[in-house]
Order: structure tokens, then C-alpha cells, then sequence
């Protein structure tokens, strides 16, 4: 008896650390998102200078996002997410437009892949 309520504990605990997590990615994410729509939206009316102090507010919130992500996710969906801001930040400094808007794109591509690979869903289990 002791046994199965143990078991049962430990199956609630885990289930509930996983929506838990799952919630987390999901509106961390989201509010990266943002402020990569309000980077783009920036570089496409080519006001770099506020784009910029975006960039370096948003790579600083990535900087203490990344250090949860990493518990969960594998290293190369952090290093994808981390290249591409990398870019950014370069391609925002030298104005150059559209690879700028290729590095926004790629962001938002690698943070909801990111997020999908973490939620419930029968391909992630098998």
C-alpha cells in the first residue's frame, strides 16, 4: 500500500513538473517573440538606433532565459537561438536590413521549435 502511494506521488510530482515547464517555455517565449516583432518592426522602418537598444535589452533577458532553458533543452536548440543573435546584433549595428530580418526570423524559428520539441505530444514521447 505504501508502495502505490508512493508511486502515485512521485507520477503526480512529475507530471506536474512537466506542465510547469511546459507553461514556463510558453511565456518565455512568448515575450521573446515580442520583442523580436518589435525588432523587426524597427529594422523595417530602418530605426536602427532604437532596434539596437531592443537587441541589447532582449539578448540580456535571453542571456537570463537561457540559463533555465539549458536545464531542459538540448545545447544545440541553445546554440541555434544564440547564433542567430549573434548575427542580429552584428547585422543591426552595420544597418544592413534584410539580413537583419533573416536573423529575426531565424530567432523566432529556433524559440518555437524549441518550445514545440518540450510540449506533450505523441511524436515527442516515442
Amino acid at each position: 500500500m505504501k508502495q502505490t502511494i508512493t508511486m502515485i506521488i512521485c507520477a503526480a510530482i512529475i507530471v506536474v513538473g512537466g506542465v510547469c515547464e511546459i507553461k514556463y517555455f510558453d511565456k518565455s517565449s512568448i515575450y521573446l517573440r515580442a520583442d523580436m516583432d518589435y525588432i523587426q518592426n524597427a529594422i523595417e522602418n530602418e530605426n536602427y538606433e532604437l532596434a539596437n537598444k531592443q537587441i541589447e535589452q532582449t539578448y540580456n533577458s535571453w542571456e537570463n532565459t537561457k540559463n533555465i532553458w539549458n536545464i531542459f533543452i538540448t545545447n544545440d536548440e541553445i546554440d541555434n537561438i544564440d547564433d542567430a543573435m549573434a548575427e542580429l546584433k552584428k547585422y543591426s549595428q552595420y544597418e544592413e536590413q534584410e539580413e537583419s530580418l533573416v536573423a529575426v526570423e531565424k530567432i523566432k524559428t529556433n524559440l518555437e521549435h524549441a518550445v514545440q520539441r518540450q510540449k506533450l505530444r505523441i511524436d515527442n514521447v516515442l
